[in-house]
């Protein structure tokens, strides 16, 4: 739901969506790895993670009243962060690859968090918001992620949990959201 009943111009009810969206990162990371096979690196990120949300209806100021019309659009909300990801794992070895099984934390410093959105009404008129949102600084996100290697190429796979509610202050809705990132990544070793 998209709102125009403020002198703070359009901007999205809840645009912590639940839908997917492509995101991207790049990243630099070093690890230790002991004879008996034990990982302890660190990886250094800057990435843009999206999600985006259905927007069916926006409420509108009338002179005498708000009203809320139908239509279709949506908002993406975007997430800028640089990360820290101290870890440890194991390496596990299958005849010319190598897995790496690993358990951290990404430390993400927020650096901006914006939503843009766009609803068109079935009269036809549009309305489009393109705001900063109130960004919470640090988020922890517990992260579990496995990594096949051949000889300098490598597949990895990865899932996070934050655990900074992005909604902790506000009235209403759904007050708990955090984010869940599933990543895929191709990685290259030197």
């Amino acid at each position: 739901m998209l709102s125009d009943t403020g002198h703070e111009g359009h901007y999205t009810n809840t645009p912590y969506g639940s839908r997917y969206s492509l995101t991207y990162g790049v990243g630099v990371q070093t690890q230790l790895i002991t004879e008996k096979s034990f990982i302890i690196g660190a990886q250094v990120t800057a990435e843009q993670l999206r999600s985006n949300v259905e927007i069916l209806s926006v409420f509108r100021a009338e002179p005498s009243s708000v009203n809320a019309y139908s239509g279709e659009g949506k908002t993406v909300l975007k997430a800028n962060f640089l990360n820290l990801q101290p870890y440890m794992g194991k390496r596990l070895r299958a005849n010319n690859l190598y897995l790496d099984l690993t358990l951290g934390t990404d430390i993400g410093f927020n650096q901006k968090l914006q939503e843009k959105g766009e609803v068109t009404l079935y009269d036809g008129s549009k309305y489009e918001t393109n705001r900063e949102r109130s960004k919470p600084g640090i988020d922890l996100r517990p992260r579990l992620g496995m990594t096949a290697w051949g000889k300098h190429v490598g597949l990895s796979l990865s899932y996070a949990h934050g655990l900074t509610n992005y909604q902790a202050n506000m009235d209403g809705g759904n007050s708990k959201v955090y984010i869940r990132a599933m990543r895929l990544g191709l990685l290259y070793r030197l």
